[in-house]
């Protein structure tokens, strides 16, 4: 095949889906340029997730009929002039391609006023040409609207996901904006409905940008949060992050700012999690982190959609983050500490008569030689031939006891088994669940009272994309405004307590996706954390009885040897092992 110059009309539509990947990737452009043009207030109102309409409005400095007019050419731009500028570069945009973008792949109007004009200016088109232009009432600002997105381009346009996750990365982009710019006020309306609306506070950084978390990422997150303000040299970092005892199951709730550019960086995040050191465990914290740096030290056109960023000293940057992030939690931690005697609280005494319980088939211990060990064939999958129950099940089986109020110490067979309560229940009652999930006959409990939880709206949007299969799984739940979800209803297996649902329904936001793409996996692991969250947890005391039950339910599961995570439910030390740790040259 011959080379050829693509047409000018073919290009501009393949230029386009670099930069224009979805409704949000138009919204963040067209908010990048109002505050680039100065702008105190900036309102964004979309529909149907954003492929109807899309329109922002400012109180920014406008422009002249003329710069209104280039303004939609390709590469034109008035950040930059020269390729050596980018080492200067103190703005959001400065490729000249948001507008040219918009313009080939919707149809668009834009209305700007200058303060001080007698009318302001506007234009229109589509399909990447102008079709008019005019005058129009004045009004200080400028005015986009970006409508019937996609309408040339169908095969784009098949892609987008469903409504629900849309409007999700619309109001994502739109709080990554407001939490980068506390000093400027931001309101969002969606299908007509007012999602937030957030005045600008131009008091002190700290208070100013706690009082912005508190209004797009709730109380609960917002009262959790430590605040630290650091600067060596030309680098300044300031951050809002969780402290140890307010950590969450999902990383939702993390926004990056690179000279106030929402970014995506393993750098930042990872040197966010090295802060912590070991304090943080499986959970995330939830955090707002803004460096600012010279801009000749860091890219940020390495991506089309200035998505990510490099910095010329990763190590550096990623030491003084760190280090910043630790001495903090540090700092925090040993006010916390009690130093008094007696400031632990002694553990709670068990009711008398309750120190001991056997149960078991009476059947004598299995002979020495017979017996599991460590190294043993404890975690066999399946039962020895002939034997009532997995390998770690030798009767006759007596309760011994709790340490720290999360593991159940029994003798087996002579040996000692030791018993992870937590990771036990979810065992069992994940295996009930999913019996019930696939026969199709999940037991419902109406809730009299609904559980009320908390989230950003984008987080709301995105649970309410699995709205039918939670209902499916026996979960049915509703909003009651932007940021509260409802709870409505629960499988009737589970008792979900106000701070259990908050937990699970913050992990939801995260980990679901497309409702009709999500495989077999991923709804399985959902199931197990369900499981997870309504286990007997570490530090619960367990009464005899309830531990007997315990490991006879256990006893029953059909892997009996890991939680639905893949952790080990128990161990067992038979009478060989003892010996040996004795030094005993026969087995008692």
């Amino acid at each position: 095949m011959s080379v050829k110059v693509l047409p000018e009309e073919v290009a501009a539509k393949i230029a386009a889906g670099e930069v224009i990947e979805r409704p949000s990737s138009v919204l963040k452009e067209l908010i990048e340029n109002s505050l680039d043009a100065g702008a105190a207030r900036v309102s964004v109102s979309a529909e149907k997730a954003g492929k109807a309409l899309i329109r922002v409005n400012d109180d920014g400095a406008g422009m002249t009929p003329e710069d209104l007019r280039l303004s939609v050419m390709r590469h034109s731009t008035s950040k930059i002039v020269s390729f050596e500028d980018l080492d200067a570069l103190d703005t959001y945009g400065f490729r000249g391609e948001a507008l040219f973008s918009a313009l080939a792949v919707s149809r668009l109007k834009i209305t700007t006023c200058r303060a001080g004009d007698e009318a302001a200016s506007f234009i229109e088109g589509d399909s990447g040409g102008l079709r008019a232009e005019g005058r129009a009432a004045p009004a200080r600002g400028t005015t986009v609207e970006v409508r019937d997105l996609f309408f040339n381009v169908p095969a784009r346009l098949k892609f987008l996901r469903s409504d629900t996750s849309e409007r999700a990365h619309l109001i994502r982009v739109v709080e990554e904006a407001a939490l980068a710019n506390p000093g400027v006020s931001f309101s969002l309306e969606v299908d007509g409905a007012e999602i937030f609306s957030l005045k600008a506070d131009a008091g002190p950084w700290e208070s100013a940008c706690l009082a912005r978390a508190r209004e797009l990422l709730g109380g609960r997150v917002a009262a959790g949060l430590t605040a630290l303000e650091l600067r060596a040299g030309e680098l300044s970092l300031r951050a809002l992050f969780s402290l140890p005892d307010s950590l969450y199951a999902t990383r939702q709730n993390q926004f990056f700012f690179v000279n106030r550019r929402p970014v995506s960086s393993k750098t930042l995040q990872q040197a966010l999690y090295r802060g912590y050191d070991i304090m943080r465990g499986s959970k995330h914290p939830a955090c707002a982190v803004y460096l600012d740096l010279p801009p000749a030290e860091v890219d940020v056109n390495i991506h089309p959609r200035k998505a990510d960023v490099k910095f010329r000293e990763e190590g550096a940057i990623f030491k003084f983050v760190s280090g910043a992030v630790n001495a903090r939690l540090l700092k925090a931690q040993r006010a916390s500490v009690a130093l008094e005697p007696g400031a632990i609280p002694a553990p709670a005494a068990q009711p008398a008569g309750e120190q001991r319980a056997v149960f078991g088939t009476g059947i004598p211990p299995a002979k020495a030689a017979d017996e599991a060990s460590l190294t043993d064939d404890l975690f066999a999958a399946e039962p020895a031939p002939g034997a009532s129950g997995p390998s770690w099940y030798q009767p006759p089986v007596n309760y011994l006891g709790q340490l720290a109020k999360s593991y159940l110490v029994f003798e087996s067979g002579g040996g000692l088994l030791v018993v992870d309560q937590h990771a036990a229940q979810e065992r069992i009652l994940f295996e009930r669940y999913m019996d019930e999930l696939t026969a199709g006959t999940i037991r419902v409990q109406p809730l009299v009272i609904p559980l009320s939880v908390e989230l950003s709206a984008s987080q709301a949007e995105n649970i309410m994309r699995w709205q039918d299969w939670l209902k499916g799984a026996g979960f049915e739940i509703g909003r009651s405004g932007p940021t509260h979800m409802l709870l409505h209803a629960t499988p009737a297996l589970f008792y979900f307590s106000q701070e259990a649902a908050q937990e699970l329904f913050g992990y939801l936001s995260e980990v679901l996706g497309e409702p009709s793409r999500s495989d077999e996996a991923l709804k399985r692991g959902t199931i197990a954390t369900m499981a997870c969250k309504k286990s007997v947890k570490a530090r619960d005391f367990l009464k005899a009885q309830e531990a007997v039950r315990l490991i006879e339910d256990l006893k029953a599961a059909k892997d009996s040897f890991h939680c639905p995570h893949g952790r080990p439910t128990l161990f067992h030390i038979g009478r060989p092992e003892l010996a040996r740790r004795f030094q005993r040259t026969t087995v008692i």
